[in-house]
């Protein structure tokens, strides 16, 4: 509910430049950064539904405060906060989905999970863009305490992992294997462009199409309930393909999306992009994690995710300021051009990755040692 508004918040809210609001969100990135792998290391060493509780009940009780912050330093200090807390939960999810999903129901497990974070996207920009034309302050309160609320329920529901088989001749460091590093790097590069359609898109709707905050709610929705309606559906039509393939895919489908905005400035160009945004994420998201569970041994799995999050992080980090700096000096077809290139060549690299044969012999498992 509050990450879509987090820039117009600090901008329009606070009465922070446009320049200096992304900035202020670019801590939010810096705090999603050091969380992955503190989550990853975490969540191969304690049970990580326990985890996914205490990361949410955390973020929310902040969440609750934030509105009160007003100073500039106390602002930075608590969106890295907010950040850590939240992204906490990331890695333990993912670790949580791949043990209790195990090989046989991967995939589904990562499209199920997709389609449930969706649905709450359906609901939280939509509401959150009526409760912004109201009081910014409602975002905050009505995310925290829905986040103390879900808290409650995971840690009272009684679910638990199971144990991971220990090796004791099997060193467990932070290698994961040349494959699932190569998937990570090209990750990176989407997320990027990903994670700035979601920073630049309300402040392009706001700004230069002149819609309303509760309208560029309507937009997520639209992003949101397609991936609920359909994610599953579209997950078994693909599922003959492989993962690579799939991946390159997804990523093609977000250089799309761009160059759709380049091509048709307005709100139906914005609606197209986001139908091409929506397609390649449900390509991409679920099957980039299956490609790891595939590839990772059970027992680096937390560290593997908490590598995912740092993916996230880094695109979080650089998207708000990267659209900024385009907003701000050149305008938004730059800022398209840019990022369908970076989706574009993201592709690539996707294509070029390893199946799970050709992947499995490049990770070859070391006597004693490292993998």
């Amino acid at each position: 509910m509050v990450f879509p508004f987090l820039v117009l918040y600090i901008h329009r809210g606070l009465g922070l430049s446009l320049e200096l609001a992304s900035s202020v969100a670019a801590c939010w990135g810096l705090g999603s950064f050091v969380a992955g792998p503190l989550g990853g290391w975490a969540s191969d060493r304690i049970d990580p539904v326990r985890l996914m509780g205490a990361s949410m009940a955390g973020a929310g009780c902040l969440m609750v405060g934030f509105p009160w912050i007003r100073s500039l330093p106390w602002l930075v200090l608590c969106t890295f906060c907010l950040a850590l807390l939240a992204d906490l939960g990331r890695p333990s999810t993912m670790t949580a989905l791949a043990r209790l999903g195990g090989s046989e129901h991967g995939r589904e497990a990562f499209a199920l999970n997709y389609m449930a974070i969706n649905l709450g996207m359906s609901i939280g920009p939509t509401l959150g863009g009526f409760l912004a034309e109201v009081d910014y302050r409602y975002l905050f309160w009505v995310d925290g305490v829905s986040s103390v609320i879900a808290a409650s329920v995971l840690l009272l529901s009684g679910t638990v992992c199971p144990p991971v088989e220990k090796h004791p001749d099997r060193h467990v460091d932070w290698n994961i294997g040349r494959p699932a590093l190569r998937m990570y790097f090209w990750l990176s590069l989407f997320f990027w462009s990903f994670m700035t359609f979601f920073a630049a898109g309300p402040v392009y709707a706001v700004k230069w199409l002149h819609l309303s905050e509760h309208d560029v709610g309507y937009i997520w929705l639209f992003n949101t309930l397609l991936i609920v309606l359909t994610n599953i559906w579209v997950n078994r039509l693909v599922s003959p393909y492989s993962l690579p393939k799939l991946l390159a895919a997804g990523c093609t489908c977000q250089a799309l999306s761009y160059l759709t905005l380049i091509v048709a400035p307005g709100v139906g160009g914005l609606a197209v992009a986001t139908l091409w945004l929506t397609l390649g994420e449900m390509l991409l998201f679920s099957n980039a994690n299956a490609y790891v569970a595939q590839m990772v041994p059970p027992e680096k799995m937390g560290r593997a995710m908490g590598i995912n999050s740092l993916c996230v992080s880094l695109s979080l980090i650089t998207s708000a300021p990267t659209m900024g700096y385009f907003f701000s000096r050149h305008g938004p077809v730059w800022l398209w051009a840019a990022m369908g290139a970076a989706a574009g060549l993201a592709a690539l690299g996707m294509a070029r990755l390893p199946g799970h044969e050709r992947a499995r012999e490049e990770t070859p498992e070391v006597s004693g040692g490292t993998v």
